[in-house]
């Protein structure tokens, strides 16, 4: 087809055209465009983790201003600067992404070309980076950047000869739809990474305050601070410092102590023999918010003196009606030690060694246990006995009164009586109370037996409507103890 009698200019034209049906011929591998997918889903999640960061250095910052609100002020104006051009350049890389995008396939060799290559976006993107990358360092100034900005402008050469292309020529020219994709989201990469470092940075700069020690004093701690005749006293001693600066949070077993001079000083009274462990938390505020957080444990034990002892296992006093868990224990051993208690209507059940069961029946704040120990002395303890304290009254154990719907209340079991923050498992029965209806200023009154609302008292709930006012009242209940009492009343407005 280019040889035979025809003019140059033909010839030409007849071998473009062979030329043309070979690259037409040519197909990208699949293999080919699966990779470029590949590395631009890459890209993306990358663009995705650059976007969440920022977003977490950026509230880390601010967490700082209450410490230095005007050098924050300030940085974070820096911020929002550069926050800015790159929201520009990247929303103009989307654009183009839009436009490439909209070409014949993954595989369409003509959109790169055409919008990039040889249109004035190429060009036009080349410009922009360049200013963004000048624009960064400007507004950096005097926060040096760890290294270079990751924004390359320069052509690669081909592989051919060395040549250099022009910049746009280089990137798109003749290359699959998906391949200029990949190409684009690489500098949008490159301008997410290149904020990301600009933040990171500032937000150093926020943090960088020097912590001054400026208290010490010595630590001594003792393997034990009791030790046997032939034994060897040991003790670690140290230097401890800390900055009046910074205030750490010290958690005992879930509670917060006092922190004074740096040192927390926890104490609690030893009720009854045995080992203890408890949990500690010390939690450090960090410049930049949040805390730097140790755990660990204290671990002590507590024995008895070579004397008797009685612990009250859950309270320090004795409750009417119920049983009352009691160690008594001396050197001399369990079989050599005997208990007698005076007052309170008290009476011991021996129920292990050293493990007494106290009962009382009468309120007495000057009640006693002598406890005797075999051929050596006798010792008395005070004991006060008490009546379980009163119980309040709820509906269905979860409603203590406030606004509510009649079904609400007709829902639940009756009346429950509670016992806030007691130890022992104490049940008190209802025997009796009233309903008080008050509706438009009328006043209606049942009596009943038991927890449960009777037939009259439903039907006072069934009229109930806004506004109107249930009283539960005159409750009256009998404890362990099985003295009945009279407790408080429960108040519902309805809605």
């Amino acid at each position: 087809m280019a040889g035979g009698k025809l003019t140059p200019r033909q010839k030409m034209i007849n071998m473009m055209y062979l030329v043309l049906t070979a690259l037409l011929a040519m197909n990208v591998s699949a293999e080919i465009l699966n990779a470029f997918k590949t590395v631009n889903n890459s890209i993306t999640s990358s663009n995705t983790m650059l976007t969440e960061k920022d977003v977490k250095v950026i509230n880390a910052l601010k967490a700082e201003h209450k410490n230095q609100p005007e050098k924050v002020d300030t940085l974070l104006a820096v911020v929002a600067k550069i926050q800015a051009k790159s929201s520009d350049l990247n929303k103009y890389i989307e654009g183009l992404e839009t436009q490439v995008g909209g070409g014949k396939g993954d595989d369409d060799l003509e959109v790169g070309t055409r919008i990039l290559a040889e249109g004035k976006d190429g060009d036009l993107l080349r410009a922009k980076l360049e200013q963004y990358k000048k624009d960064v360092v400007d507004l950096m100034g005097r926060y040096t950047l760890p290294s270079a900005v990751p924004i390359d402008v320069t052509p690669p050469k081909t592989k051919e000869s060395g040549e250099k292309l022009s910049w746009q020529m280089a990137y798109f020219h003749m290359v699959p739809e998906v391949a200029a994709l990949t190409i684009l989201n690489k500098f949008d990469n490159d301008v997410k990474s290149t904020e990301a470092m600009c933040l990171d940075r500032l937000a150093k700069e926020a943090v960088s305050v020097e912590v001054t020690l400026d208290k010490f004093e010595p630590l001594v701690s003792a393997k034990s601070s009791y030790v046997l005749v032939g034994d060897k006293y040991e003790a670690t001693i140290g230097l401890g410092a800390y900055s009046t600066a910074i205030v750490p949070e010290v958690y005992v077993g879930g509670t917060r102590i006092d922190v004074k001079e740096g040192k927390a000083t926890y104490s609690v009274s030893a009720t009854h023999s045995g080992s203890f462990t408890v949990p500690t938390l010390v939690k450090i505020p960090k410049r930049s918010g949040g805390f730097e957080e140790a755990k660990g444990e204290l671990k002590y034990d507590v024995g008895v003196p070579a004397g008797a002892a009685v612990m009250l296992d859950k309270m320090n006093v004795v409750y009417i009606g119920v049983d009352n868990p009691i160690t008594i224990s001396s050197g001399a051993g369990d079989e050599k030690t005997s208990a007698v208690p005076t007052g309170g209507g008290i009476t011991l059940t021996h129920s292990g060694p050293g493990k007494y069961i106290a009962k009382a029946t009468t309120p007495d704040l000057k009640a006693h246990i002598n406890v005797s120990v075999k051929g050596g002395k006798t010792t008395d303890f005070p004991i006060r006995v008490k009546r379980i304290p009163d119980p309040v009254p709820t509906l269905g154990g979860k409603l203590r009164g406030g606004n509510a719907q009649p079904g609400t209340i007709k829902a639940q079991t009756g009346i429950v009586p509670v016992l806030d923050n007691f130890d022992f498992e104490a049940r008190f029965n209802v025997e009796s109370y009233d309903m008080v209806f008050v509706s438009k200023g009328e006043i209606f009154r049942a009596t009943t037996s038991g927890p449960l609302f009777n037939a009259q008292m439903t039907t006072f709930l069934s009229r109930a409507k806004p506004k109107d006012v249930i009283y539960l009242e005159e409750i009256k209940v009998r404890g362990p103890d099985g003295t009945p009492r009279k407790i408080g009343q429960i108040v519902f407005t309805i809605q």
